[in-house]
């Protein structure tokens, strides 16, 4: 493949991963949780192609020689623009990793509060149930589908 090709279609597949990775970052931004799965797989493919795409023009800088300057200047602000929004993906992600562990650790809390027990010894040495009443064997709380 001749230089300006290797280079147009470096350009497309950046324009690609880049228009992917906005979507990707305004599903996690908005809580739409539902569109990561149909994203992941083509953000995957298209991070793998793109890896080695610029691995080859970094092993082979002499490849940009046979490309305009123009070019060049697209190539280099689309780079910047993916490397931003993996920046920013990187920071959505780790907080919606870090909410959907806090909720499970909650569920898990109020489960665990919520398993009678077999009762403790009180102070005048009498078994005491742990339980003062019926409410306080019913744990509520609710989940709500934002990350």
């Amino acid at each position: 493949m001749e230089s300006s090709n290797r280079i147009e279609d470096l350009i497309l597949i950046t324009e690609r991963l880049v228009d992917l990775l906005e979507r990707e970052n305004d599903a996690l931004s908005n809580h739409r949780n539902w569109e990561l799965r149909e994203i992941l797989d083509e953000k995957v493919t298209l991070s793998r192609v793109y890896e080695t795409r610029m691995r080859v023009i970094s092993d082979n800088p002499e490849i940009l020689d046979d490309v305009g300057t123009e070019t060049r200047q697209q190539l280099r602000e689309l780079g910047l623009q993916v490397n931003d929004l993996i920046t920013e993906n990187s920071k959505l992600l780790q907080t919606a990793i870090t909410v959907s562990r806090r909720v499970v650790e909650l569920v898990a809390d109020a489960v665990r509060d919520a398993t009678p027990s077999a009762g403790t010894y009180g102070a005048k040495g009498t078994k005491e149930s742990g339980v003062a009443n019926a409410d306080s064997q019913r744990a509520a709380f609710s989940l709500n589908q934002t990350l």
